[in-house]
């Protein structure tokens, strides 16, 4: 029985035969990877032509089967991964003297067998026993005695069916995975970083006020009409290295969809997730926000889309890697309280719902699309609805104040005075009283002043800097025993509070002053 005939047929019967799939062949074609699904489950199958003389270097192969096994069974769907470790030969190692099940395969995980010519008949494997054991229910043929050259014949003949098998299937993979070249992705990156050098030019990425003129997701605006910037605010980035890793992000998982779904495809998918992202923003998240990673966490539920579809070619070329890294950016965003966590989830189920209503290109339409298309204005309005009833106003009222407090620094008080008086009227906010109480001091007027400090304090006793604030006020009005009295309020608290830009002893100055 000559050893590569032997070899091919018996990598043909699984292949062609056993439809098992070839996941890797070695440069020297002397070593085949299978992956076989049967009634027995799913398996490993390495199919390997030696020539060994002695059972120790057979057992240092088998450990190198081990190890690569390890890294094999990750390409293959499932659990409890068997494997079948063949070795085809001339002969079995001289010191082989009994059949090599009876040295490993009592306790190892690892099923190995030996089939070669065997004069003794006592060591070496049958192909058909070997078969049987794998779990196939095709029957094998035999090999006759032949020629030499009749054996290579059909073994060239069993290589090429092999190989031509495995391109087919290496070209379906490929038709799925690159199915389109990339385009819009280039016109999406440079968009975003014109729109980042627009906005760097205009007053600085970081600066909230130019964020929120050039179209960054602010509650408040979209709730007066402004429903453009549930778009707008994907093209926009806080700085930098916000800008570099979103882009990076983009480019190699929206590269890798716009692939998959193609061009048009893409564009809807992004878009809708974008728009999910930016709604689930709204929904539970006051802050202002901008950046492209709903649309990016959209990509995500996109591959995942895929892998649902083709579930062993997405685990066998990508699936782990992308559950991992998707895992580790939802943990990241709950655990750090600066990231928006409810744009990444909303775009990631809006990336989804995107691609199971296109479903992939060059696949049947199925029923299920419209369930999916129903659910896209669904949720997205339900989404909307929470972002109108939601009542969690503490963090709008804080967001606000903030804003007030940088238009008050650009001397723009009546739009800081218009934010501040909308955020008293649904929430008794102890620092908006404050800082609208500074915009009355900054235009001179006192006694309005004094009026908001005094309900900022009464809000928030602990506020030091309310009373720091009315101190001056007063002494403005020539109040000193009130100036007196709420700089020691002020200064009892910066006792433990320690605020660098009350300068206490100044005011003491003042008032000791006006006592002599």
């Amino acid at each position: 029985m000559e050893p590569s005939h032997l070899y091919w047929k018996f990598i043909y019967q699984l292949v062609i035969k056993e439809n098992a799939r070839v996941l890797d062949i070695s440069p020297d074609k002397k070593q085949v990877w299978l992956e076989i699904e049967n009634q027995a489950g799913k398996a490993a199958v390495r199919v390997a032509k030696i020539e060994h003389d002695w059972m120790q270097q057979l057992d240092n192969d088998a450990e190198n089967a081990k190890q690569m096994f390890n890294k094999v069974k990750k390409m293959i769907l499932g659990r409890n991964i068997g494997f079948f470790n063949v070795y085809v030969s001339s002969y079995p190692p001289v010191d082989l003297n009994s059949p090599l099940t009876e040295h490993w395969n009592k306790e190892e995980r690892m099923r190995s067998y030996f089939m070669s010519k065997d004069p003794s008949g006592q060591i070496a494997d049958r192909p058909d026993q070997v078969l049987k054991h794998i779990g196939t229910a095709t029957v094998w043929d035999p090999i006759k005695d032949a020629p030499e050259n009749e054996h290579e014949a059909y073994a060239r003949y069993y290589r090429k069916e092999v190989q031509t098998r495995q391109k087919y299937l290496e070209k379906q993979d490929r038709s799925l995975l690159l199915f389109s070249k990339q385009r819009f992705i280039y016109v999406l990156l440079a968009a975003i970083f014109l729109v980042f050098f627009w906005i760097e030019q205009s007053g600085g990425s970081t600066n909230i006020l130019t964020l929120i003129d050039f179209g960054a997701k602010y509650n408040p605006a979209i709730l007066d009409g402004e429903w453009w910037r549930l778009f707008s605010s994907m093209f926009l980035h806080i700085g930098f290295f916000h800008l570099l890793m979103n882009s990076l992000a983009l480019f190699y998982l929206g590269g890798a969809v716009e692939r998959m779904y193609g061009t048009f495809r893409f564009i809807f998918i992004y878009f809708i997730a974008g728009l999910f992202g930016s709604l689930a923003s709204f929904a539970f998240n006051a802050q202002v926000s901008a950046g492209a990673s709903g649309a990016i966490f959209g990509c995500f539920g996109a591959l995942l889309y895929f892998g649902m579809i083709h579930k062993k070619l997405f685990f066998r070329t990508m699936g782990m890697n992308v559950l991992v890294i998707l895992a580790i950016n939802l943990a990241f965003g709950f655990a750090v309280p600066a990231v928006d966590n409810g744009a990444h989830i909303g775009g990631l189920v809006g990336g989804f719902l995107a691609s199971a209503t296109l479903h992939l290109p060059k696949h049947r339409l199925k029923g299920s699309q419209l369930l999916f298309l129903f659910l896209i204005p669904a949720v997205s309005g339900g989404l909307w609805w929470y972002g109108l009833v939601n009542d969690d106003k503490m963090e709008a009222a804080s967001m606000n104040v903030q804003i007030a407090q940088e238009y008050l620094q650009e001397d723009n008080i009546e739009q800081a005075r218009t934010i501040l008086m909308d955020t008293i009227e649904t929430n008794d906010n102890a620092l908006a009283y404050f800082v609208l109480g500074n915009s009355y001091l900054q235009e001179n007027n006192y006694e309005q002043a004094i009026e908001n400090y005094k309900e900022a304090a009464t809000l928030d006793s602990e506020l030091a800097q309310a009373y720091y604030n009315l101190s001056i006020a007063y002494i403005e009005v020539e109040q000193y025993k009130e100036a007196e009295s709420a700089l020691q309020q002020a200064k009892e608290l910066n006792a433990n509070q320690q605020h660098e830009d009350m300068d206490i002893e100044n005011i003491e100055s003042l008032l000791e002053e006006q006592r002599n």
